[in-house]
C-alpha cells in the first residue's frame, strides 16, 4: 500500500490576541490522511480554519502542535524539502503589478531553481495549457481577474509540484472561465497524478473534481466522505417539491406527518423534506388527497452538496 500524500495528527493551530480581538484558536486538533493522487475538497464558512491548514500543510505555517508528514517528509523539521515539492495556488492572486506574465514565469521558475532552457519550456508549455499566449507581454495589474486566476495556476505548476494546494481557485470568475480551470486540473491529476487539495465555496466545483470532501467548522472536522456519502448523511434525505392548486390545505395536513419538515410555500409551489421516501412517499400522495389538491407538478430531489454545506454551517447544529 502507499504511503500517504499527507498525512496529519493532532494538529493546532492558535493566533494571538491583538488589540481588542481575542486569540483565535483556528484549528483544534486536525488528523486527516489523504492517498497520493487524490483530489481532496475542504469546506467550510468563512473563519473555519481553510486557509490556515492548506498554509500548514503547504510549508507556509508551523503548527502550534501536532505531528505530520508531506509525501513522507515531516511537517516540521523539513519544511524547505516540502516547499520544494508542493506549490500554492490562492483565488485572490498577488504578483507584482508591472510584472508581465512572462515575467512572472521567469521569475517564479528561478526562485523553484529551474535552469534556464527548462525554464522556458515550462514557461511556454503553461502558457499554451491556460491560454495565456496573447498575453506574455501584459503586465499583471492589466489583467482580468480570469487572466490573473490562470496565470496563479500557471505558475503553481512550474516545479512540477506532488502535491498541489488551491484557494478557492476560481473564486470571481464567470462560469465559462470557471469551467475551463475545472478541466485543466482534472487533466493534471489524471495525466501526473499530482495530489490536489482545494478549498471552494462552489459546491458543484467540489461535488465536480473532489474524490472526498471534509467539512471544517470553527477549526475541527466535522464531516468527511465521498460527496454522495456527504448528501446521505443529513437527517432529511430528500426534498419534495409540488405544484398545483388549493396547496394551501396540504400544507397543513403535510405538518401532521412525522418525518416531513421545512414546509414552505410560496407563488411558485409548496415544499418539504422527508426523512425517508419509503415510509414517507405514500404518506405525502395520501395527504395530497385528503386536502384536496391539485397537483400539477410533483419532483423528488435527493439534497445537493448545498443542503449539507448549509446544514453543517447552522451555528445551531451541534450533531
Amino acid at each position: 500500500m502507499p504511503a500517504p500524500a499527507i498525512e496529519l495528527q493532532g494538529i493546532h493551530k492558535t493566533y494571538p490576541a491583538t488589540g481588542q480581538a481575542p486569540a483565535t484558536h483556528a484549528l483544534k486538533g486536525i488528523d486527516l490522511r489523504i492517498d497520493p493522487g487524490a483530489i481532496f475538497c475542504i469546506l467550510g464558512p468563512n473563519g473555519a480554519g481553510k486557509t490556515t491548514l492548506i498554509s500548514i500543510m503547504a510549508g507556509l505555517l508551523y503548527p502550534d502542535a501536532g505531528t505530520g508528514r508531506i509525501c513522507e517528509l515531516n511537517l516540521v523539521r523539513q519544511q524547505r524539502k516540502i516547499r520544494a515539492i508542493v506549490n500554492f495556488a490562492s483565488g485572490h492572486a498577488n504578483f507584482p503589478d508591472n510584472f508581465t506574465v512572462d515575467e512572472t514565469l521567469t521569475y517564479f521558475g528561478m526562485l523553484y531553481g529551474l535552469p534556464g532552457k527548462q525554464r522556458k519550456k515550462k514557461a511556454d508549455e503553461l502558457t499554451r495549457l491556460f491560454e495565456l499566449g496573447p498575453y506574455r507581454r501584459t503586465p499583471f495589474n492589466q489583467l482580468s481577474t480570469g487572466l490573473k486566476q490562470r496565470l496563479a495556476l500557471a505558475k503553481s505548476l512550474l516545479n512540477d509540484p506532488r502535491v498541489l494546494f488551491l484557494d478557492e481557485p476560481t473564486v470571481g470568475l464567470d462560469p465559462r472561465v470557471s469551467l475551463q480551470i475545472r478541466s485543466r486540473l482534472r487533466e493534471l491529476n489524471q495525466a501526473s497524478g499530482t495530489t490536489i487539495i482545494l478549498t471552494t465555496h462552489q459546491m458543484d466545483e467540489a461535488e465536480q473534481l473532489s474524490d472526498r470532501i471534509a467539512f471544517l467548522k470553527e477549526g475541527e472536522f466535522v464531516r468527511i466522505g465521498k460527496p454522495e456519502e456527504l448528501k446521505k448523511s443529513i437527517r432529511f434525505q430528500e426534498r419534495i417539491t409540488i405544484r398545483g392548486q388549493n396547496l394551501d390545505s396540504l400544507r397543513g395536513v403535510l405538518g401532521r406527518i412525522p418525518g416531513v419538515s421545512h414546509i414552505e410555500l410560496d407563488q411558485t409551489g409548496l415544499s418539504c423534506r422527508i426523512d425517508s421516501r419509503e415510509a414517507r412517499l405514500q404518506l405525502v400522495l395520501q395527504g395530497v388527497i385528503e386536502a384536496g389538491a391539485v397537483v400539477e407538478h410533483i419532483e423528488i430531489a435527493e439534497p445537493s452538496l448545498g443542503d449539507v454545506f448549509l446544514a453543517l454551517a447552522d451555528p445551531s447544529n451541534t450533531d
